[in-house]
């Protein structure tokens, strides 16, 4: 097989490469505008060890989220910590993160330990990962962590009005997630119960050579 064949074809549920895990394949638009990035990014991880400071989600999704969020209320909660926690917290109020990884955890939280608007807490079991505060509402709930299905459920719970769920690698069909087919599902039927919109990104994210898919729920999904 020649490099151009291995390059479109892929491997594995990919073929090829630029068809999330369902078969969808990506727009052609966000083919030439995040493809390029997503390889440059993706060789500066492997090659010089360099991590995007940004959500490793849908590129025009995070743009979505950029236009979203306001700094002087927006309120975030993300399970599954990372890069995309200070990204949040430059452009909201306050971002409560819940990490499973202890090492993880620890190194977000020592590179966040001056930020008062974030608060991270390290939960290894999965009771006290997927259970969010209770009463409280979120503009934004990124889903992206440990044990999807039962974040989902529990984040249909906590969305402010007008905000938004995003479920990242709605594409998978397995995996260390859980079962993110359910967690799908879930967050469809809460949509569709309460006549809200959804949408479903097929696009690049940081450091990736294939695309992805995720599920947007609420207004003003990415273009």
């Amino acid at each position: 097989m020649g490099l151009w064949a291995k390059i479109w074809r892929g491997g594995g549920r990919r073929n090829p490469r630029f068809r999330d895990e369902l078969g969808n394949l990506v727009p052609a638009g966000r083919l030439l505008r995040n493809g390029p990035r997503a390889i440059s990014t993706g060789l500066g991880r492997k090659l010089l060890g360099r991590r995007p400071p940004r959500p490793w989600i849908s590129y025009d999704a995070a743009n979505a989220i950029a236009e979203l969020l306001d700094p002087t209320r927006s309120r975030v909660f993300e399970f599954g910590s990372g890069m995309s926690t200070a990204w949040y917290a430059a452009r909201a109020a306050s971002v409560e993160s819940v990490e499973s990884d202890p090492q993880w955890y620890a190194q977000v939280s020592r590179q966040l330990a001056d930020c008062d608007r974030v608060s991270v807490r390290l939960a290894s079991e999965k009771a006290q990962y997927v259970t969010m505060p209770e009463g409280a509402a979120y503009d934004l709930i990124m889903i992206d962590g440990a044990w999807r299905c039962a974040c989902a459920r529990e984040a249909t719970e906590h969305l402010a009005p007008g905000g938004v769920i995003y479920l990242d690698n709605a594409d998978k069909q397995g995996g260390t997630s859980g079962d993110l087919g359910k967690a799908r599902r879930i967050l469809i039927e809460f949509a569709e119960e309460r006549g809200m919109s959804w949408t479903e990104v097929t696009d690049f994210a940081p450091t990736q050579f294939f695309v992805e898919r995720g599920l947007w729920i609420g207004p003003n999904p990415p273009a």
